[in-house]
């Protein structure tokens, strides 16, 4: 496409290119865009635009370069060189020129396209140092150059232990979810405020890697929602969600089991049917499941994922908004949106004392305003408990209610201490 050697050739020109011992020797490796921006360019405009957008970046790139300098192709939408440089002498001259030559846009058929260009350093100090490795070190430390404040990085192997991390994360789902013992649901009770009676819990998973040990669900549920990989993952809180209602019910405990959805999962088609099959199997009343989701889940397919919760709310399962007050917090937005409850944030309700509930007052307004229940996240102190009731919110959770524990703790704990304290 760019008429200059790929990947293929940088390999086996490396040798040559490294010299002897890579001693002051660097790669420098520039991406154009990042792959969604390039992607967006190639849905508007098309392939031989797009492909006239990476050859006018290789002419803008040359000419900042001396004349003679190899450029490889690497990527659809990286080059690479390497330039002589002391390491002591900090960011090289030339990258940074790069970096600043790139902050404009880059003028294809008179469109002006904005490049978003990244700059990857990378040192070939050193002995054995294995070319597909370099390469792969550099486009990292590209990716990390976007947020840097000059546009350059050098390879960090801190930020790529993250993403190798993420990639061995993703890798050991598969097998985490079709081996027992990886998984697991810890269950949260909420209680009716103003009788304390306990009336369902949310379901939370957990992850105990036989080698990463514990890693939070802040991490690998982002992760998996990046890939194929959150249908499996939901479709199995289902099911051992509602097994465990199903035994708690058999033992006389008759609760809502409360389950977080993922935007995916609410824009993919037949979720609905899924949720309604898996409640008839388990024997449950639709009245007895719960769904929540995040105010921003409907954003990236709002008319596939509201319809589905409409049908969703029809059939007798409930819908929560979890996290308010977070993320989009729209209230246009939110008047439209077929729910039952709404969940204050944890943050707004740790902090909370007699002087300063503003906000969560006018939360509550609204809400049942709205025709909305309202469940108060992170209650963890009685006075925070005591507040709330009086401020008149209907539900709440939180460690001083009960912290997240197995469903057989959760039996325990609905014959034992709560028992007793009801």
């Amino acid at each position: 496409m760019t008429g200059v050697p790929n990947r293929l050739r940088f390999l086996a020109d490396f040798k040559k290119l490294r010299g002897r011992s890579g001693r002051g020797r660097m790669l420098v490796l520039v991406t154009l865009a990042e792959a969604r921006h390039y992607n967006e360019i190639l849905r508007a405009l098309g392939h031989a635009f797009s492909e006239d957008f990476v050859r006018a970046g290789l002419m803008q790139l040359r000419s900042m370069l001396p004349g003679g300098t190899p450029v490889y192709h690497v990527s659809v939408l990286s080059f690479a060189f390497v330039i002589g440089h002391d390491m002591a002498e900090g960011v090289p001259q030339i990258a940074r020129e790069i970096a600043q030559g790139f902050a404009g846009d880059i003028v294809v058929e008179d469109i002006p396209i904005r490049s978003k260009v990244g700059v990857g350093l990378m040192s070939l100090d050193g002995h054995a140092i294995d070319p597909a490795e370099v390469l792969r070190a550099a486009l990292v430390a590209a990716q990390d150059s976007r947020r840097s404040d000059d546009g350059v990085a050098f390879y960090n192997n801190r930020t790529d232990a993250a993403h190798i991390r993420a990639f061995r994360i993703l890798a050991d789902l598969p097998a985490a979810l079709s081996q027992p013992g990886q998984l697991a649901l810890a269950f949260q009770p909420r209680v009716t405020l103003a009788s304390g009676q306990c009336h369902g819990a949310e379901a939370l998973l957990r992850w105990r890697h036989p080698e990463l040990g514990a890693i939070a669900p802040a991490e690998f549920i982002p992760l998996a929602e990046q890939t194929a990989l959150i249908h499996p993952l939901t479709d199995w809180v289902v099911e051992q969600a509602l097994s465990a209602t199903r035994a708690m019910a058999d033992r006389g405990h008759a609760m809502t089991v409360s389950i977080n959805a993922s935007p995916l999962n609410l824009s993919e088609p037949g979720f609905d049917d899924k949720l309604f099959w898996a409640c008839d199997r388990h024997g449950l009343q639709h009245s007895q499941v719960e769904i929540e989701f995040t105010e921003g889940t409907l954003a990236a397919n709002q008319e596939r994922a509201t319809r589905q919760l409409e049908r969703i709310r029809k059939a007798g399962i409930r819908i929560a908004i979890d996290d308010f007050g977070t993320g989009f917090s729209n209230l246009a937005y939110l008047r439209s949106i077929p729910a039952d409850v709404l969940k204050i944030d944890q943050s707004f309700i740790r902090p909370l004392k007699g002087s300063d509930d503003f906000l969560v007052r006018q939360i509550l307004s609204m809400a049942h305003g709205l025709g909305l229940e309202v469940c108060a996240e992170g209650i963890e102190t009685p006075q925070s408990y005591a507040l709330l009731r009086a401020l008149g919110c209907d539900e709440g959770q939180g460690y001083h209610i009960a912290r997240p524990m197995p469903e057989a703790d959760l039996v325990q704990w609905l014959e034992g201490a709560y028992a007793r304290a009801m």
